[in-house]
């Protein structure tokens, strides 16, 4: 219920923006941002599975809430605890106390709020999930001696393939999300104006692919990306046309993974 595998992203997403950003840190304040990333996702990946109990019965019943494997009762008391832990690592030593209470606290919320009202409205739930993606590098923003335009580049990309993602998971989900009547873009709009908007997503990232080498921000070898996203982004355009949404999405994960790869090699061999 936890998905450790959003966590080990999210986990990779911080220590590049660590990196990329030249943030000086201790083990103590590095440490205290992973446990807090890893707790906050798990809550927010088992409260969106107890909130979505009744869809999960007719999309995926053999998850653990759906199928009977874990009580109502148990997640519950999961979720607080997690939650509770989430804000333990800011009192270790050398972690600031203020801002790490802040920024998780919030984080929190917004993945409160998201489960609980935002992901019903359509769009609005797909740029809440793509914008939470973006926060393990949002994150080193708070600190004093991170620089600041690294991040930039790096923020838009993983938020634009996400978006095209969560896009793509709903016309993944139609029939299911159709039953449960549950309100979705591909529901409202139509599954071929939607695909078309999660294609646009990936176009757009493309193109702005070359805009963090014109502006300084990175050497010109980050450009050798587009020798791989080239080629697998006409790979997911065509999934999508086909109507395989499932290989869409991991050709998309795939997408984002690379580009923070290249990222970080083009800054080490810069």
């Amino acid at each position: 219920m936890s998905r450790l595998n959003n966590a080990i992203i999210a986990i990779a997403t911080l220590a590049a923006g660590y990196f990329l950003s030249h943030c000086i840190f201790s083990v103590q304040t590095f440490f205290a941002d992973l446990i807090a990333f890893t707790l906050a996702i798990s809550v927010g990946n088992i409260h969106n599975d107890l909130l979505d109990i009744e869809t999960d019965k007719l999309n995926r019943p053999n998850r653990p809430l759906p199928s009977g494997k874990i009580s109502i009762k148990a997640t519950k008391l999961s979720i607080l605890i997690l939650s509770i832990s989430t804000l333990l690592p800011a009192f270790f030593k050398e972690v600031q106390s203020i801002t790490h209470l802040i920024f998780y606290t919030l984080l929190l919320a917004l993945l409160f709020v998201y489960n609980k009202y935002a992901k019903r409205i359509p769009f609005l739930k797909n740029f809440t999930v793509a914008f939470l993606c973006t926060t393990p590098l949002i994150r080193l923003m708070f600190y004093e001696s991170a620089s600041i335009s690294p991040l930039i580049a790096p923020i838009i990309f993983a938020f634009l393939y996400t978006l095209s993602r969560e896009i793509q998971k709903d016309l993944e989900d139609i029939t299911g999300d159709k039953a449960a009547g549950i309100l979705t873009l591909p529901i409202l709009v139509g599954e071929k104006k939607t695909s078309k908007l999660a294609i646009f997503q990936i176009i757009l990232a493309l193109f702005l692919l070359p805009l963090p080498v014109l502006l300084n921000w990175y050497s010109s070898l980050f450009l050798l990306a587009l020798i791989f996203l080239i080629p697998l982004s006409v790979w997911i355009i065509h999934s999508l046309n086909k109507k395989d949404y499932s290989k869409a999405r991991a050709l998309t994960k795939i997408a984002m993974i690379l580009g923070i790869i290249f990222l970080i090699l083009s800054e080490i061999f810069s």
